[in-house]
């Protein structure tokens, strides 16, 4: 998503500042037309003028899902988003325009599991002036979406239960783009999703058609978390549905029948499903109105 939201800005003429924790990407930041300041979330010394400075501060507190992934584990990365966003809170105070990128998964009964780091950093931002824009299951390049894809390609993925329940979808670029038009709202908490919520099942079917691979067959979730973990599956089967005040004036431009396959090059490597990792991403981001701007990433400890 951070990626995403760097692309957008400079295409809309916003000068950008990246901050990143190590030189992973660096230059391809700065090749995009990125300025790269190397910094630590935990450690504002490095970052805090920029930020104060600011028009609008973006911060995306969304996981990066790399099964398996348990309830022990999200504990453990929620706290990491809190105590983050609180220490932009700190620096930035209730003076700046912060627009915080969270989760909308959810059911019928509230937020999933899987949604606590990104609300967690909610709380962590809780008394400035924020912007809080939910997002369902974004697909792009990387992420979830994209290693279920090519997990599919390598037949390493099933359906997990019935594969009946609705699952709700946006792509990165839409994602940025509606953090970007949140800046403009005044603060609240909102959601961006496409208005088509395929099933667990047509989803999957539909990658296998146009990958021209197999469908696979269904997996019990008792069976699942044992290689997905159980936050990750809990969200697989959830019927989820998106809550929040939909944000003014925006709308996707991409819909994942179109999109979603296309934005995934395929790739034959294994790119994490069956490893025993979990790790977590916390994006910063600095824009400023005028000539100059920043967006900073960095990948928060452990992660």
């Amino acid at each position: 998503m951070g990626r995403h939201l760097v692309d957008e800005l400079i295409l809309g003429g916003v000068d950008v500042t990246v901050l990143v924790r190590s030189d992973s990407g660096a230059d391809a930041l700065r090749a995009a037309g990125a300025t790269v300041i190397r910094g630590d979330l935990g450690r504002p010394s490095g970052w805090e003028r920029a930020a104060r400075d600011a028009d609008v501060v973006f911060h995306a507190a969304l996981p990066r899902i790399t099964p398996p992934l348990r309830h022990r584990q999200l504990r453990t990365l929620a706290k990491k988003a809190e105590a983050g966003a609180a220490t932009l809170r700190d620096v930035v105070g209730g003076d700046t325009n912060v627009v915080v990128l969270s989760c909308a998964i959810g059911d019928s009964r509230g937020p999933l599991s899987i949604a606590e780091p990104g609300l967690a950093a909610e709380r962590g931002l809780r008394g400035t002036g924020t912007r809080v824009v939910r997002l369902p299951w974004a697909y792009g390049r990387t992420g979830f979406l994209a290693d279920m894809q090519r997990g599919l390609v390598m037949r390493r993925f099933r359906i997990v239960g019935s594969g009946t329940n609705t699952i709700a979808l946006i792509s990165a670029r839409d994602g940025a783009r509606a953090a970007m038009a949140a800046a403009d709202a005044p603060p609240g908490t909102y959601s961006a999703a496409e208005d088509s919520l395929p099933t667990q099942q047509e989803l999957v079917h539909h990658i296998c058609v146009t990958r021209g691979v197999p469908r696979p067959d269904h997996l019990p979730p008792r069976i699942a978390s044992v290689s997905l973990g159980g936050v990750v599956v809990e969200a697989l089967v959830a019927d989820q549905v998106v809550t929040a005040l939909p944000l003014p004036g925006f709308r996707p431009r991409h819909a994942w029948r179109e999109a979603l396959v296309r934005s995934t090059a395929p790739r034959d490597t294994d790119s994490g499903w069956g490893r025993a990792l979990a790790s977590h991403h916390h994006r910063i981001g600095v824009v400023r109105r005028g000539r100059q701007a920043g967006y900073w990433d960095l990948r928060a400890p452990g992660g």
